[in-house]
Parts: C-alpha cells; sequence; structure tokens
C-alpha cells in the first residue's frame, strides 16, 4: 500500500513577489538563471509520466506557479540548490495600494 501524501502548508502566500535563481550544469560549466515574477500558487507536481502510474505519488517535486511582468504564467520546479528571495510581501504590496 502506498502512503497518502499531504499536503505541506505553503511558504509563499499568493501575491508575494518572488526571484527563484537556479543554477544549470552544461558539461563542467555553470549557467546562472533567474525568474521573476508573482506567486499564483505553490504546489506539489508529480515527477513520472503516466506508466508510473500509483507510485507517482511517492515521486513529487515542490514547484511555484508564477505569474511574469508580461501576464504570462510558468511553473517553476524547485529542488535542493534553488533560491527563492522574496522581494515583496503581500502585506507590504497591499499597503502601497491605496
Amino acid at each position: 500500500m502506498f502512503p497518502s501524501v499531504e499536503r505541506p502548508t505553503p511558504k509563499y502566500p499568493p501575491g508575494t513577489r518572488v526571484q527563484v535563481v537556479q543554477y544549470v550544469r552544461v558539461g563542467h560549466r555553470r549557467w546562472k538563471t533567474w525568474t521573476v515574477g508573482t506567486v499564483e500558487g505553490e504546489a506539489l507536481r508529480p515527477v513520472g509520466g503516466m506508466e508510473m502510474g500509483s507510485k507517482a505519488l511517492y515521486g513529487r517535486q515542490p514547484a511555484l506557479t508564477l505569474r511574469l511582468e508580461d501576464g504570462e504564467l510558468t511553473v517553476v520546479a524547485l529542488d535542493e540548490n534553488s533560491e527563492v528571495r522574496v522581494l515583496e510581501t503581500v502585506a507590504a504590496s497591499a499597503r502601497a495600494t491605496p
């Protein structure tokens, strides 16, 4: 029997502006990439395909759904080396708008 997966408490509430910095290894080089956006949601996304069936419950990866400045939605998969920097919190942005 497979264990049930509980949803973790969200670290970044919707509306929080964040910068996600990740590094990609290409050969012997290490490239830095980043994305800046507003958090739309936070979830655990399954890793693996349909062929895994119910075993896909074991392989879950945290992910942030971000709305970019141009309105595009993107999902950023997070790993242990990802850096998420909070640029603006929800409370600060609510105070700034009248």
